[in-house]
């Protein structure tokens, strides 16, 4: 989702892998080189964004340097179309030897045996936070190495100058405060909220926040068989906190929701006071709207517990099982993957670091002082899950939110549409 930075609006197409078939005993010699001469050649794709595009091109240039012997044939395209090229690739069992992919995408792959073991995975996985390397893991084994952190809890974007001018001396520390806070920043006019006082209402934050929301009650939400429950004290608690930030609180209304904005260029026009968004919108505020008058600051837990949330495994790289270069592209990913090769990767791409050595790095922090926020909560994070089709699991935690805000049922009515939408889909894909 990194076309515009949006990087949570992932277009995960229902291909099933049943056709491809795992992989056989006559797989190729990972080891051999491509020629006599020692000569290697590796492809690598990954979808265009100008950030990741510069970063990648930076590290082959650094990995050739020191292997002069290895062509890194690199490309890049549109994100619309990189993940349906990706999964006819596999089909067509002619993949790269190299594939950047979302986390959410890799159990189609990993499942089916299409995807190359790292090696020492139950060590390599010891170097991680949970969140990003839960979608890359199956079986305890590791396919993949996570780039980054995709969160999108634990801060918020604020105006400083909002809150001073309404006699608010500082963030908000609890979320009683927050609701409070943001009761007095609204603003209103004749066509409705002109300034929202706390907006979460994006397709990402609406279902985050609603999941870490039961997490921060020490709730959980999936039950047996890769199901989801919604039916918990804590899901009916969390969700009732939601509807009432937009149909009683009014700090927050769906005007906006589903447009071509994201809700931080609302932010950064001035048209909101607090918005819950991921650190990754810290670049846009910076670099297109040239603005500096703002801040990331915590978003204070729900309870008194620890603000536990719940992330998607974001941006890594993968190799495929069936590359005639397998042992050349795995050196490649874990090139990449050294500590300072991805403190530079992070930087780049201003991204939040996978690894906990380069998140925990007081250099990090030094170079993108705007991280501190998110950096002190990545412990917090859980993988999201087994979930089978992001986009309609997304999907049915926004649609029906929109119509229990809207008063149209009830808060249990649509949590429980919102189950069996979800434990369908998820049996559909089994």
């Amino acid at each position: 989702m990194n076309l515009s930075r949006k990087r949570a609006i992932l277009s995960i197409f229902c291909i099933i892998f049943a056709t491809v078939g795992c992989t056989s005993g006559n797989e190729p010699d990972a080891t051999a080189p491509a020629t006599t001469d020692g000569h290697v050649k590796l492809t690598f794709w990954s979808h265009q964004e100008d950030a990741m595009v510069g970063a990648y091109k930076k590290q082959i240039d650094n990995y050739r340097a020191l292997h002069p012997n290895v062509e890194i044939d690199y490309q890049s395209f549109p994100y619309d179309i990189y993940n349906p090229k990706l999964k006819a690739a596999y089909s067509a069992k002619n993949p790269p030897d190299i594939a950047e992919v979302f986390g959410t995408w890799v159990p189609e792959y990993s499942q089916n045996g299409l995807l190359a073991e790292i090696p020492d995975s139950e060590n390599v996985k010891k170097a991680y936070y949970d969140a990003p390397i839960g979608g890359y893991t199956l079986n305890n084994k590791l396919y993949g190495l996570p780039l980054e952190y995709n969160i999108e809890n634990g801060g918020m974007l604020i105006h400083p100058q909002m809150l001073k001018d309404k006699g608010i001396a500082a963030p908000p520390a609890t979320w009683a405060e927050l609701v409070e806070d943001a009761k007095k920043l609204t603003i209103r006019d004749s066509n409705g909220i002109k300034v929202k006082g706390f907006d979460f209402v994006s397709s990402d934050n609406i279902t985050f926040t609603f999941l870490s929301l039961i997490l921060q009650q020490k709730g959980t939400y999936w039950g047996e068989k890769d199901h989801v429950n919604f039916q918990t004290p804590e899901a009916l608690k969390a969700m009732s906190t939601l509807k009432s930030l937009v149909a009683d609180d009014k700090v927050a209304d769906l005007t906006t929701f589903g447009g071509e904005l994201d809700t931080s260029d609302y932010f950064y026009r001035g048209n909101s006071a607090m918005t819950y968004r991921g650190p990754w919108t810290i670049a846009a505020g910076l670099n297109n709207y040239k603005v500096n008058d703002f801040e990331y600051v915590p978003v204070p837990s729900f309870t008194t517990n620890p603000p536990t949330f719940a992330a998607e495994s974001g941006w890594g790289v993968v190799v495929s099982q069936k590359s005639k270069q397998r042992q050349a592209a795995l050196d490649f990913i874990q090139f990449m993957s050294q500590k300072d090769n991805l403190r530079t990767w992070n930087l780049d791409t201003f991204t939040v670091p996978a690894k906990k050595e380069v998140a925990e790095d007081p250099e990090f922090l030094k170079a993108n002082p705007y991280m501190k926020t998110s950096l002190s909560v990545l412990s917090l994070g859980q993988w999201i899950g087994p979930i089978a089709d992001r986009d309609f699991f997304f999907k049915q935690v926004n649609d029906n939110f929109q119509v229990i805000a809207a008063g149209q049922v009830s808060v249990e009515e649509g949590l429980k549409k919102i189950e069996k939408a979800v434990n369908d889909s998820q049996d559909q894909h089994k």
